[in-house]
């Protein structure tokens, strides 16, 4: 093993990137090159530095994920979560290559080297959304770079209450994912207005040229106030303040989650609390409101009271009891 003086030195000259030849190393630190060399060697071999030989000279380059020195629990759940997320995409080869370099870099965290990485995907499950389709990876790449050139597609989409598709040109601006699925935020360029197509739905998508003189539409965010993905699409839209009372099991839990970025929380009690949110759009919050069934009480606004209410009396219809079928019911 080199000095551990002559590494020091050699580890600071080699950090600020440039190309540093062993005969201007030695002459900078009055050793030999041979000694240099044996310095490099160590680093390489010994600390894993991404240490490149040329003619020109030994060059410190960026390391790779797989050369990541993982010094944390928090860079351990970074690797982990990003390790289980890639297995969504399924057998493309580069999401593949991706999740090897991610566990080489787990091998050389001091707590994880001797484990079994590959074994993660029996402990850690990600579950999509009940119901959503994984999509095209494909189609979310073509989107991608379509967002990232500021161009113009043609679509081909089919809307989730018709069995026909039909193609449409946009200009898209973002990519979200909202409840387990991803949309593509666009202007219709055919009809006018910015929607939202969700990308599971899109078969087909090529690129088209701008006209002369084309002018990108402006993005106008409604989602900063959206519970999901519905929105009224109206720039000064109103605003609700949802105020939710819930009870037992789901109060605890309610002090654990996030429902939307404007949410505070009031604790009645240990076993009830009061959410509140504001939000531009109530049809997936009364969704949200009735999956704690009993548990919840809408306490503003009146409208979503409503909404709730008449959505029970239509859910207690499909469930007619003996008295409302034998007649004795008036």
């Amino acid at each position: 093993m080199p000095l551990p003086r002559h590494l020091q030195q050699v580890r600071s000259l080699l950090r600020d990137g440039k190309v540093r030849t062993a005969a201007g190393m030695a002459a900078e630190l009055e050793c030999s090159e041979r000694t240099i060399r044996r310095c490099v060697d160590y680093l390489r071999d010994e600390e894993g530095w991404p240490l490149e030989a040329g003619k020109h000279g030994y060059v410190l380059r960026e390391p790779t994920v797989a050369e990541a020195q993982v010094s944390s629990h928090s860079d351990i759940a970074a690797l982990a979560m990003a390790y289980v997320t890639l297995r969504e995409i399924g057998d493309i080869e580069l999401g593949v290559r991706i999740r090897a370099e991610i566990a080489r870099a787990c091998r050389h965290a001091d707590d994880l080297g001797g484990l079994r990485w590959e074994t993660l995907d029996e402990f850690v499950e990600q579950r999509g959304g009940a119901g959503a389709t994984a999509g095209d990876p494909g189609i979310h790449g073509h989107l991608t770079l379509a967002i990232l050139n500021r161009q113009i597609i043609r679509i081909r989409y089919r809307r989730i209450e018709e069995d026909g598709s039909f193609t449409v040109e946009v200009y898209p601006h973002r990519l979200i994912n909202r409840d387990q699925c991803w949309y593509v935020i666009a202007a219709d360029l055919e009809r006018g207005g910015q929607k939202a197509y969700a990308v599971p739905r899109i078969s087909e998508v090529h690129p088209v040229a701008s006209p002369p003189g084309f002018q990108p539409p402006e993005f106008i965010d409604h989602y900063a106030h959206a519970f999901g993905i519905w929105t009224p699409f109206e720039p000064d839209g109103t605003l609700h303040e949802v105020s939710v009372e819930l009870r037992g099991y789901w109060a605890r839990v309610a002090q654990e989650r996030r429902w939307h970025p404007s949410q505070t929380l009031e604790i009645l009690a240990i076993d009830r609390v009061r959410v509140n949110f504001r939000v531009n759009e109530l049809v997936e919050v009364k969704s949200w409101v009735l999956r704690f069934g009993a548990a919840a009480r809408v306490i503003a606004p009146e409208a979503l009271r409503e909404d709730v209410q008449a959505e029970i009396v239509g859910m207690a219809a499909n469930y007619p009891t003996s008295a409302d079928c034998d007649g004795s019911r008036p």
